[in-house]
Parts: structure tokens; C-alpha cells; sequence
């Protein structure tokens, strides 16, 4: 979609991958992780957390080496397993994609009240979700340079919360890692708090916007999940540490006030909280307007919504997600609503996503072979199944934490989908196009690839 000088190099898609972690997910969703688990076991469930994401992302990381292109997992389920598992989870991506933004903005807002109180929540969120809609039209370059610049402030931030509250805090690191806790309870946290080390498979669904994306893209996610995963089991344990009466504990900024000046806690909001919700806001933005124009481009959508702007960007599918991000706000759904609605999807349909790794060797077994990541076979299958079964033990204990509504709100959703998709396609049919054939068409720069790895493995 952009011209080669528009492409985001290996040092920007690192730090959109940090800024996309490093986002509204540790400031939403650490107290109610605290909440579930009690205290202590928050540390163990970041670092579990972390090896959980690298175990569930990995075949998607080594899919997106070996055959990357813009839509992502989208591209390799229409094209390597079945059309129904694209739509599926291009359909998901409805509810995840606008629901993460949604979460984002909510959170901003509460960090933002305590900047300006009377600053009405579900407004300000509107409107933070909105001025990075309007970023992103001006296309990826534009938008990988702001995160830059944001994601060193939000760092800085972060560092100063770290390294001012070890000092501050009453029970040692020791003492937090040898508490026994409920293996029921940190299961249900790991849940919810995996969704907090997710950010950098963002950089696959924009893969034909990066340089060098098989080599890349693997590489800023290796790099900034490790980095964030380290960082984030700091945060637990300093919040703890600083603050053992964990139900206390409502956000960061409630531990953050009794070590920092009001100076530093002005600056801890400001330059990290709010910061870290608009990076993620950006990347979210960024990641799931490309899948839902992928999408769009084989016909599941409207033709308007692969629209591309002069700057490079899919404006229509960019609006779509935010304006269903925007609805859902102000219907009144609040922090912990969303949060519960995006994990669902998120872990109990996450293997449909991995199992591409299984066909990936008889259909394009030359640019496996000669991708970046050069993992065995058996070992990335192996990571495939055992990250399958922790995938429906964690949403089957997060599931446990939903309310009706949000029950309510899912069947819903999914049964006007259906609708949705059969009427679609009975429409395109009568236009002479068949959407399932469309979905498995080879794509040409696939194609292209095969060729190309075939001769390098020849000679």
C-alpha cells in the first residue's frame, strides 16, 4: 500500500511494538488482575503471562516470517487452511479490534480525571480515540514517528516509577516470589493479564508497510516482548511492594502517590499513563484497519472499506473500527466490560490462528525453509498444542469473570454476523462473484516469494 521510502524500519516497528504493549492493558487491567489473584501472585502471573504470550504468538510470528503480508493471520487462514477460519476471525476483529481502542480510551479518561476532574470520562475518551483516528490517515510513516517520540517519554516515565518505588517498598522481592497462591485465581489473572503483553503482533498485520518484514517483524517482536515482559514483572512487584494492602489499590497512580513528588506523579500520568494509552491507541488503530481491509479486498466487506487515501492509508477501514469503538462508549460499557469482551475472543479462539503453522510446509515449503526464524517444525507444532491448551484454560477461568451483559452482548454480536456474512455473500453471488473462491486465491506476492526461495535453496 505505501512506497518503499514510506516503510517503517527495523528501530521504528521496535518502538510501535513497545508502544503498542506498553499501553492502556498495564494500567487497566494490573488492579484487576491484583483483585483476582490477591496481592502478591501478581508477579508470578506477569512473568507466567510473558512466557504465555511468546508460546501463543510464536507460530503466528513464525507464519508472518516466512509468509508476511498486510491482514496477517487473516491472509494465512483464507489462504492455508479455509476461508470460514478468515472470516471468523476477521469477524472477531470486530469485537477485538474496537473493543482494545475502546479500552484504551477509557482508561486514558480515568488517568485524565486525575489530571482534570470535572472532565467528563466517556467525552474525553471519545475525543482521545478520535484525534488518533485523524493520525492515522496521514499514513504509517507519520504515525511510527509520533510513537517514537512518545514511546521515549513513556519509557522515561516508567523507569521513574520503577526505580523511585524499589526503594520505597516495605516487603522484599524475595518474600512476593515464595507466596503461595490459588492456582484457580492467578490462572483467571494470567487471563486478563496476558492481554497486557500483547502489542508487537501488531506489526503483522501492516507487514507490506515494513522493510524487510519476514526478517524484521520477528525481530521487533522477540526484542520488545522480552523487554516489556521484564519491565512489567518491575511494576508488579514495586506495586505490591509499596502498597501490601493490594484491594487498596485502584490504579498505579495510587501507589505512585505515596513515593514521588506531586511534580513526578503529574509528570508519571502525563508522560506515562496518558502516554501509554494514545501509543496503544495508535498501533491498535493501525493493526486492525489493515485486517479488516485485507478483508474487504477479497469481498467480506464493501469495496469503500479498502479505500486508500493519498498518504497510504485504508481511511474507511481506519474509521470503522473507531466508530464502533466510539458507539460502544457511549452505550455505557465500562473498563471491566471491555476488557472481559476482548479477552474471550482473544484466548478461546486464538488456536484457530495458530494451526496455520501445520499447512504453512506442503504449500509454500520453500519460503519455509528459507525463512528468518528457522525453528524445527515439530518444535513450533509442539508450541501450536501446548499453546492451545492454555488458551482455553485461561478463558475458560476468565469466562468465570463475566457479567450477563457482556454474555449477552457476544451471542448477539456473533448471530448478527452470521447474518451479516450469509447475506453478503449471497449478494456478491448474484453479482457473479463467489467470496469463498475470492478467499483462496493465491496471493501473487506469496507466489512471487516461492519462486525466489526455490531458486535460493537450489543453488
Amino acid at each position: 500500500m505505501n512506497k518503499e521510502k514510506n516503510k517503517m524500519t527495523l528501530f521504528s516497528s521496535i518502538f510501535m511494538a513497545i508502544g503498542s504493549i506498553i499501553g492502556a492493558s498495564i494500567f487497566a487491567t494490573t488492579p484487576i488482575a491484583i483483585k483476582i489473584v490477591g496481592g502478591n501472585g501478581i508477579v508470578w502471573g506477569f512473568i507466567l503471562a510473558s512466557l504465555f504470550v511468546f508460546l501463543k504468538t510464536w507460530p503466528e510470528m513464525v507464519a508472518s516470517s516466512a509468509l508476511p503480508a498486510t491482514g496477517g493471520a487473516y491472509m494465512h487462514l483464507t489462504r492455508l487452511i479455509h476461508p470460514s477460519v478468515g472470516i471468523l476471525h476477521s469477524i472477531n476483529y470486530l469485537v477485538i479490534g474496537p473493543m482494545k481502542i475502546a479500552t484504551m480510551a477509557l482508561t486514558f479518561s480515568t488517568y485524565f480525571a486525575m489530571l482534570i476532574p470535572k472532565a467528563p470520562p466517556v467525552l474525553v475518551a471519545i475525543i482521545i480515540t478520535l484525534i488518533f483516528t485523524v493520525l492515522s490517515l496521514y499514513g504509517v510513516k507519520i504515525s511510527s514517528w509520533v510513537q517514537n517520540v512518545l514511546v521515549v517519554v513513556l519509557l522515561l516515565a516508567m523507569f521513574i516509577y520503577v526505580f523511585g518505588g524499589w526503594g520505597k517498598t516495605v516487603i522484599t522481592l524475595g518474600e512476593v516470589l515464595s507466596t503461595t497462591v490459588k492456582l484457580s485465581k492467578l490462572w483467571a489473572a494470567m487471563g486478563i493479564m496476558h492481554g497486557s503483553l500483547i502489542g508487537a503482533n501488531a506489526l503483522m498485520y501492516v507487514a507490506d508497510e515494513i522493510e524487510n518484514p519476514g526478517k524484521t517483524i520477528p525481530l521487533a517482536f522477540i526484542i520488545s516482548t522480552a523487554f516489556t515482559g521484564v519491565l512489567y514483572a518491575a511494576i508488579a512487584y514495586v506495586t505490591i511492594g509499596v502498597m501490601p494492602e493490594w484491594f487498596k489499590i485502584d490504579n498505579l497512580a495510587t501507589t505512585a502517590k505515596i513515593f514521588m513528588s506531586p511534580a513526578l506523579l503529574v509528570f508519571f500520568i502525563s508522560g506515562g499513563a496518558l502516554l501509554a494509552v494514545v501509543t496503544s491507541i495508535n498501533s491498535a488503530i493501525l493493526m486492525f484497519s489493515r485486517s479488516h481491509f485485507a478483508g474487504a479486498r477479497d469481498g467480506l466487506y464493501p469495496k469503500v472499506i479498502m479505500t486508500v487515501n493519498k498518504h497510504g492509508a485504508p481511511s474507511n477501514a481506519i474509521w470503522l473500527n473507531s466508530a464502533i469503538a466510539i458507539l460502544a462508549m457511549a452505550s455505557g460499557y465500562d473498563l471491566t466490560d471491555v476488557v472481559n469482551i476482548t479477552s474471550i475472543p482473544g484466548l478461546l479462539l486464538s488456536p484457530i490462528i495458530l494451526a496455520t503453522i501445520f499447512f504453512i510446509p506442503s504449500k509454500y515449503p520453500a519460503s519455509y525453509k528459507t525463512a528468518f526464524i528457522k525453528t524445527p517444525h515439530w518444535f513450533n507444532c509442539t508450541v501450536v498444542v501446548v499453546a492451545s491448551v492454555l488458551s482455553f484454560i485461561l478463558g475458560s477461568y476468565v469466562i468465570g469473570q463475566m457479567a450477563a451483559k457482556n454474555w449477552i452482548t457476544m451471542i448477539i454480536f456473533y448471530i448478527v454476523a452470521l447474518i451479516y456474512v450469509l447475506l453478503r455473500a449471497k449478494y456478491l453471488k448474484k453479482s457473479g462473484v463467489d467470496l469463498l473462491a475470492n478467499m483462496k486465491k493465491p496471493y501473487q506476492p506469496w507466489v512471487e516469494q516461492e519462486a525466489k526461495a526455490k531458486e535460493q535453496l537450489a543453488n
